[in-house]
């Protein structure tokens, strides 16, 4: 499998660029495209002109009443993203596209 591939539309960093070539990069031993971080949680937050991105899971005890009557939910941060407004605002951009693409075939038979 072949990790690399160019991504078009317009560039999320600070320079202008056409595409971006992609390349994922495995972390210690483990393979980001053959063992994806799931995550079923994330939180958005900003502070001066960084903003971050927190994302993983919240564990199904926590749904359970019997196990958790407080209804506390406890989310396990894998992983803290730290971006520019303008990456922010291209990934919005990304998942808005995304999100409506998913609407659009599940509402064709």
């Amino acid at each position: 499998m072949n990790d690399e591939k160019t991504v078009s539309g317009t560039a999320t960093t600070e320079a202008s660029l056409s595409s971006i070539k992609k390349r994922i990069v495995p972390f210690e031993e483990e393979n980001p495209s053959l063992e994806p971080l799931f995550i079923n949680f994330a939180h958005a937050a900003f502070l001066g002109e960084d903003f971050y991105l927190d994302v993983g899971v919240i564990t199904l005890e926590c749904a359970d009443p019997q196990q958790n009557p407080d209804r506390v939910g406890d989310f396990a941060v894998l992983s803290r993203l730290v971006m520019s407004r303008r990456t922010m605002v291209a990934l919005r951009d990304q998942i808005n596209g995304i999100v409506g693409q998913g609407i659009t075939n599940a509402s064709t038979p």
